[in-house]
């Protein structure tokens, strides 16, 4: 499998590519975020892990980037960030992720991560070939295959919120606007994730 790690802070993206190779991904870093897209479409990975916190380009400016390329949406995206997500960030960026890691990352956090998401990719294909086998057409089995993965991916979303607030509760004075956020997001992603349930009712 192929990563391409996207951060400004060449220490990290250092130490995180030695623990992806050790474990046998071909991991490409990239330090400027104004060739991204360039490098996607050269040599296309499998998986992005994508630093938010970087100058001039944010990582979310990164990601409306690549989702105005088509030939780059099947290109799964972990965001890498020190800070919790907004509520605005979430309703804009949440539907285009398929993963939220919080910085500093412990190696087998990083790891547990990424086959987690690898699984849900892998799962959502099959489901799409499922969906050619009863007949469906190929953009109604792409369509079954999106909402698979992103329900997903939401309900997974939900759990590293629900232990970022277990870790965080343990020091509530200090965290509180933070486990506001959070708390919120829970909320949102419950409904976007009841959404998708009625819509996969078609599929096979």
């Amino acid at each position: 499998m192929k990563i391409v790690l996207l951060d400004d802070n060449d220490r990290l993206a250092q130490v995180y590519q030695s623990v992806l190779m050790s474990k046998g991904y071909d991991t490409e870093i990239i330090g400027d975020a104004s060739k991204i897209v360039e490098t996607l479409k050269t040599n296309k990975p499998d998986l992005l892990l994508l630093d938010i916190m970087m100058e001039p380009l944010s990582g979310w400016d990164v990601l409306e980037l690549i989702k105005k390329e088509p030939d780059l949406d099947d290109i799964l995206i972990i965001i890498l960030t020190g800070k919790v997500m907004t509520i605005e960030e979430a309703l804009n960026y949440g539907m285009n992720i398929d993963g939220y890691v919080m910085k500093p990352l412990e190696r087998s956090i990083l790891l547990s991560v990424i086959e987690e998401i690898m699984e849900i990719s892998r799962e959502s294909s099959s489901r799409y070939y499922k969906a050619l086998e009863t007949g469906m057409s190929e953009e109604e089995a792409s369509q079954c295959r999106r909402i698979f993965r992103k329900r997903k991916v939401l309900s997974y979303l939900k759990d590293l919120l629900v232990k970022q607030e277990k870790m965080l509760s343990l020091r509530p004075v200090e965290q509180s606007d933070i486990l506001e956020s959070i708390e919120h997001l829970k909320k949102m992603i419950t409904n976007q994730y009841h959404i998708l349930n009625q819509s996969e009712m078609t599929c096979p």
